[in-house]
């Protein structure tokens, strides 16, 4: 049995989550995969149930703080369940499961997927590294998503002789043969530009409508998706005169596909390290969309080169931001060579096809 370790579980939506279902569920096909994990909101009931096949414990929780849930029921569940398990396998950033992994034996195989460094609670860092440290060296391998997150995370520099990199991927098919004829966004403009992903503190949100205020140009705009953020942006669309839809809500996955199939190309402004990938840029590259990104100092920058595939701009810069935005928006053969350039680069690296077989590989060569 495979036991994979994080803080949330499909239904709840994220780039760690929807990692860890697609970790789960390939694997599930070869071995019995069950995921442990907590309720997001406040719940005295641990529930079980199956989710595309796979086994979930989702502990009881009395919420999320500081990002991170707290459930007591968790290290009981993570005892039991890890004296079961042939793999056990931690999403990191979790606390309570860097913590909870001494409870794990060391009879078990140990791997750890490092999505990104603990970046915003910077009083509890120091404390939560040690954990972190802790983990890195109990594991047989530790897999990082890209190169870059190696060379700048304070963690993962000290375990680099057992670091591989496996990137983040998705499955090409399920976007191509997507059908979408029942799909329909009201108010939705033509060739617009697209933001989509959680309304965050790192995703950069503020800096877009920034940019979208400095472009004299008549650009359509489509905002996408909801989270802590969205009353403040709410209001700020709300008093903009520039041409922008707001779609303040969850969006499906079929709703998701649709707005990046219509869209003229992605913007992807995120301002922190916690920001280590963004597989919503994949999402928009398998339709031959180019994506505008940043240049942090993890893997988002990789996933989506400047001049290749999209433009990279300066972290936190809407005037940077906006330039490029005009550049690429009123110039269809760059949008069209960069799109070209998008699907080759997901197909080469990031397609199911090539990350499964290392993961196979990882999971069952010495088995």
């Amino acid at each position: 049995m495979i036991l994979q370790i994080n803080k949330m579980y499909s239904p709840d939506i994220g780039g760690v989550e929807t990692v860890v279902r697609e970790y789960s569920e390939y694997l599930n096909r070869h071995e019995d995969v069950v995921v442990l994990c907590s309720h997001k909101q406040f719940s005295l009931k641990t529930t079980v149930e199956r989710i595309n096949g796979v086994k979930v414990y989702r502990c009881a929780s009395f919420g999320v703080i500081m990002s991170m849930p707290i459930s007591v029921v968790f290290f009981f569940y993570l005892f039991s369940l890890g004296r079961k398990a042939r793999v056990v396998h931690f999403h990191e950033p979790f606390p309570l499961g860097s913590i909870g992994s001494f409870l794990v034996s060391k009879k078990r195989t140990v791997f750890v997927t490092w999505h990104s460094d603990i970046i915003k609670q910077k009083k509890v860092k120091f404390f939560f590294e040690l954990f972190q440290k802790r983990l890195c060296k109990k594991a047989t391998s530790v897999i990082s998503t890209s190169d870059r997150l190696i060379e700048f995370s304070s963690v993962l520099t000290a375990f680099k002789d057992k670091v591989i990199t496996i990137p983040l991927s998705i499955d090409k098919d399920e976007y191509l043969n997507a059908k979408l004829n029942h799909v329909s966004i009201e108010g939705l403009p033509r060739e617009y530009v697209l933001f989509l992903g959680r309304f965050s503190y790192y995703k950069g949100l503020f800096v877009l409508l920034d940019a979208i205020e400095s472009i004299e140009e008549s650009i359509p705009f489509v905002i996408a998706g909801t989270g802590e953020l969205s009353e403040a942006v709410k209001i700020r669309v709300s008093k903009s005169k520039k041409n922008i839809l707001l779609v303040d809500r969850f969006v499906t996955d079929d709703e998701k596909k649709y707005l990046l199939q219509k869209s003229k190309f992605m913007v992807f402004p995120s301002i922190y390290p916690s920001e280590a990938f963004g597989i919503v840029q994949l999402e928009s590259m398998v339709y031959g969309k180019p994506v505008i990104n940043t240049y942090l100092p993890t893997g988002v920058p990789w996933v989506s080169l400047d001049k290749k595939t999209g433009l990279t701009t300066s972290v936190k810069n809407h005037t940077h931001l906006a330039k490029a935005i005009k550049e690429l928006y009123y110039n269809d053969e760059m949008i069209e060579k960069f799109g070209r350039e998008a699907t080759k680069r997901v197909d080469e690296l990031f397609s199911d096809s090539v990350t499964n077989k290392q993961m196979h590989e990882l999971y069952f060569e010495n088995k």
